[in-house]
C-alpha cells in the first residue's frame, strides 16, 4: 500500500476491511441509510441492463431488495481483490457468495417462500473513501433457478424494460459499460491507470484470453492452467481438470462463435491470505450463431458483461471464478427476436 494514502480506506485497516466493513454495515446491521456515506452522490453503476448515473437508484434498488430478501444480508465475501488508482483512490473487486429465502415482493412478483444461492462480483472504483464508479455482475440465472421462475418469461419482461434499473435493456448496446475500446489494459482500463507493476501476470492473463478465448487454441489450455485447475462458474457449475475446463468453455464459444473477447479492467493483488490474484473485467461481443443453448439461433447482436477472479500459483492459473448474466443475454436474443 506504498503508494496508497491511509485516508482512501480510512478508519479501516486496509481496502479490503474496508469493503467487507461497509457491506456489513450496511447489509447485516440493516443500515441502509449508511449507504449515503459509502455511495457518491454521482456514483455510476454499470450493469449488462444499462446504466444508472446516481445515488438514488442506489437506495432504492437496496430497499426493494431488503423486503424481498430479509434474511439475505450482504453474502459472504468470499474475496476482495484491490489495487490503488492513484494515492487517494483503488479498484475493490468484491466476491460475493449471496442466499436468501424469497419472502417478500420482488422484481420478479410474489414470493415463492424459496431459498436461494448466486455469486456476485462488484467490481468498485474508490474514490477520496467513497465508491464513484461500479461494474456489478450477479449470476441471475441461480437466483431464478433457486426461486421456481422461468428464465425465458423473466427475460421476455426484461427485453421492454429493466424495472430493476429503470434503464431500457437494448440487443448489441454500444454504450455505457460497452463504449470504446480498450487499447491496453495493463496502463489503463475503464477504472482507470493502473500502478506499473504486476505487467508479466497482466500479460499472461490477456494472453490467455486472445489466444484460449479468441483465436479458439483449446490446445493451449495447459500452458495457462494448472492440471488441478477448479473452475466455478454460471448456475453453481464446477468443473475440475484440464479437459472438463476445455469442454465447458467451447460450450459456452460455441453459443456465440464468432465472438471477440475485450480485457476492459485488470486488478492484481498479491495479498498474504489467497496469494497473487487477478480480477478481471470482460465484455464478450458476438452474434447468438451458434450451438442452440438458448432455443433457435436468431443471429442477434449480443453483449456477455463479465468478471473472472482468478488464483495463480507458479505462474500457472489454479482457481477461476467466472460471472456472467444469462438473463441479460436471453433478454437480448428476446429482443432481436421481437424486432425481427
Amino acid at each position: 500500500m506504498i503508494d496508497l494514502n491511509p485516508t482512501a480506506y480510512a478508519p479501516y485497516r486496509d481496502p479490503r476491511d474496508y469493503i467487507l466493513s461497509w457491506t456489513d454495515a450496511i447489509w447485516i446491521d440493516r443500515g441502509l441509510g449508511r449507504l449515503r456515506d459509502h455511495y457518491s452522490q454521482q456514483v455510476k453503476v454499470h450493469t449488462a441492463y444499462g446504466e444508472t448515473y446516481d445515488y438514488d437508484h442506489v437506495l432504492q434498488n437496496s430497499l426493494q431488495k431488503f423486503a424481498a430478501f430479509p434474511n439475505g444480508g450482504g453474502g459472504h465475501g468470499e474475496d476482495v481483490i484491490w489495487e490503488s488508482r492513484g494515492p487517494e483512490g483503488f479498484i475493490s473487486s468484491h466476491r460475493v457468495f449471496k442466499s436468501g429465502t424469497h419472502t417478500g415482493y420482488w422484481t420478479y412478483g410474489p414470493p415463492t417462500g424459496r431459498d436461494w444461492m448466486s455469486r456476485t462480483v462488484a467490481h468498485c472504483l474508490v474514490q477520496d473513501n467513497k465508491v464513484l464508479e461500479e461494474w456489478l455482475v450477479r449470476d441471475e440465472w441461480a437466483v431464478l433457478e433457486g426461486l421456481g421462475l422461468d428464465p425465458y418469461q423473466v427475460a421476455a419482461e426484461l427485453a421492454g424494460a429493466s424495472p430493476v434499473l429503470g434503464a431500457a435493456m437494448t440487443a448489441g448496446s454500444d454504450s455505457g459499460a460497452f463504449a470504446g475500446r480498450i487499447t491496453d489494459p495493463y496502463a489503463k482500463g475503464v477504472s482507470g491507470s493502473r500502478p506499473a507493476r504486476h505487467k508479466a501476470e497482466c500479460d499472461r492473463i490477456t494472453a490467455m484470453f486472445h489466444e484460449v478465448w479468441n483465436d479458439k487454441m483449446f490446445n493451449r489450455v495447459p500452458e495457462f492452467y494448472s492440471s488441478n485447475i477448479v473452475c466455478h462458474s454460471v448456475r453453481m457449475k464446477r468443473v475440475q481438470g484440464i479437459v472438463p475446463y476445455q469442454i465447458e468453455l467451447i460450450n459456452l464459444l460455441a453459443t456465440f462463435p464468432d465472438g471477440r473477447l475485450e480485457v476492459r479492467d485488470i486488478a492484481v493483488l498479491d495479498g498474504p491470505e489467497n496469494g497473487l490474484r487477478v480480477a478481471v473485467i470482460w465484455l464478450l461481443r458476438g452474434s447468438y450463431c451458434g450451438v442452440p443453448t438458448y432455443g433457435p439461433p436468431t443471429r442477434t447482436p449480443v453483449n456477455v458483461l463479465g468478471a473472472s477472479h482468478m488464483e495463480l500459483r507458479d505462474g500457472k492459473i489454479l482457481r477461476e471464478w467466472r460471472i456472467y448474466d444469462e438473463i441479460a443475454i436471453l433478454a437480448q436474443i428476446h429482443a432481436g427476436r421481437a424486432t425481427g
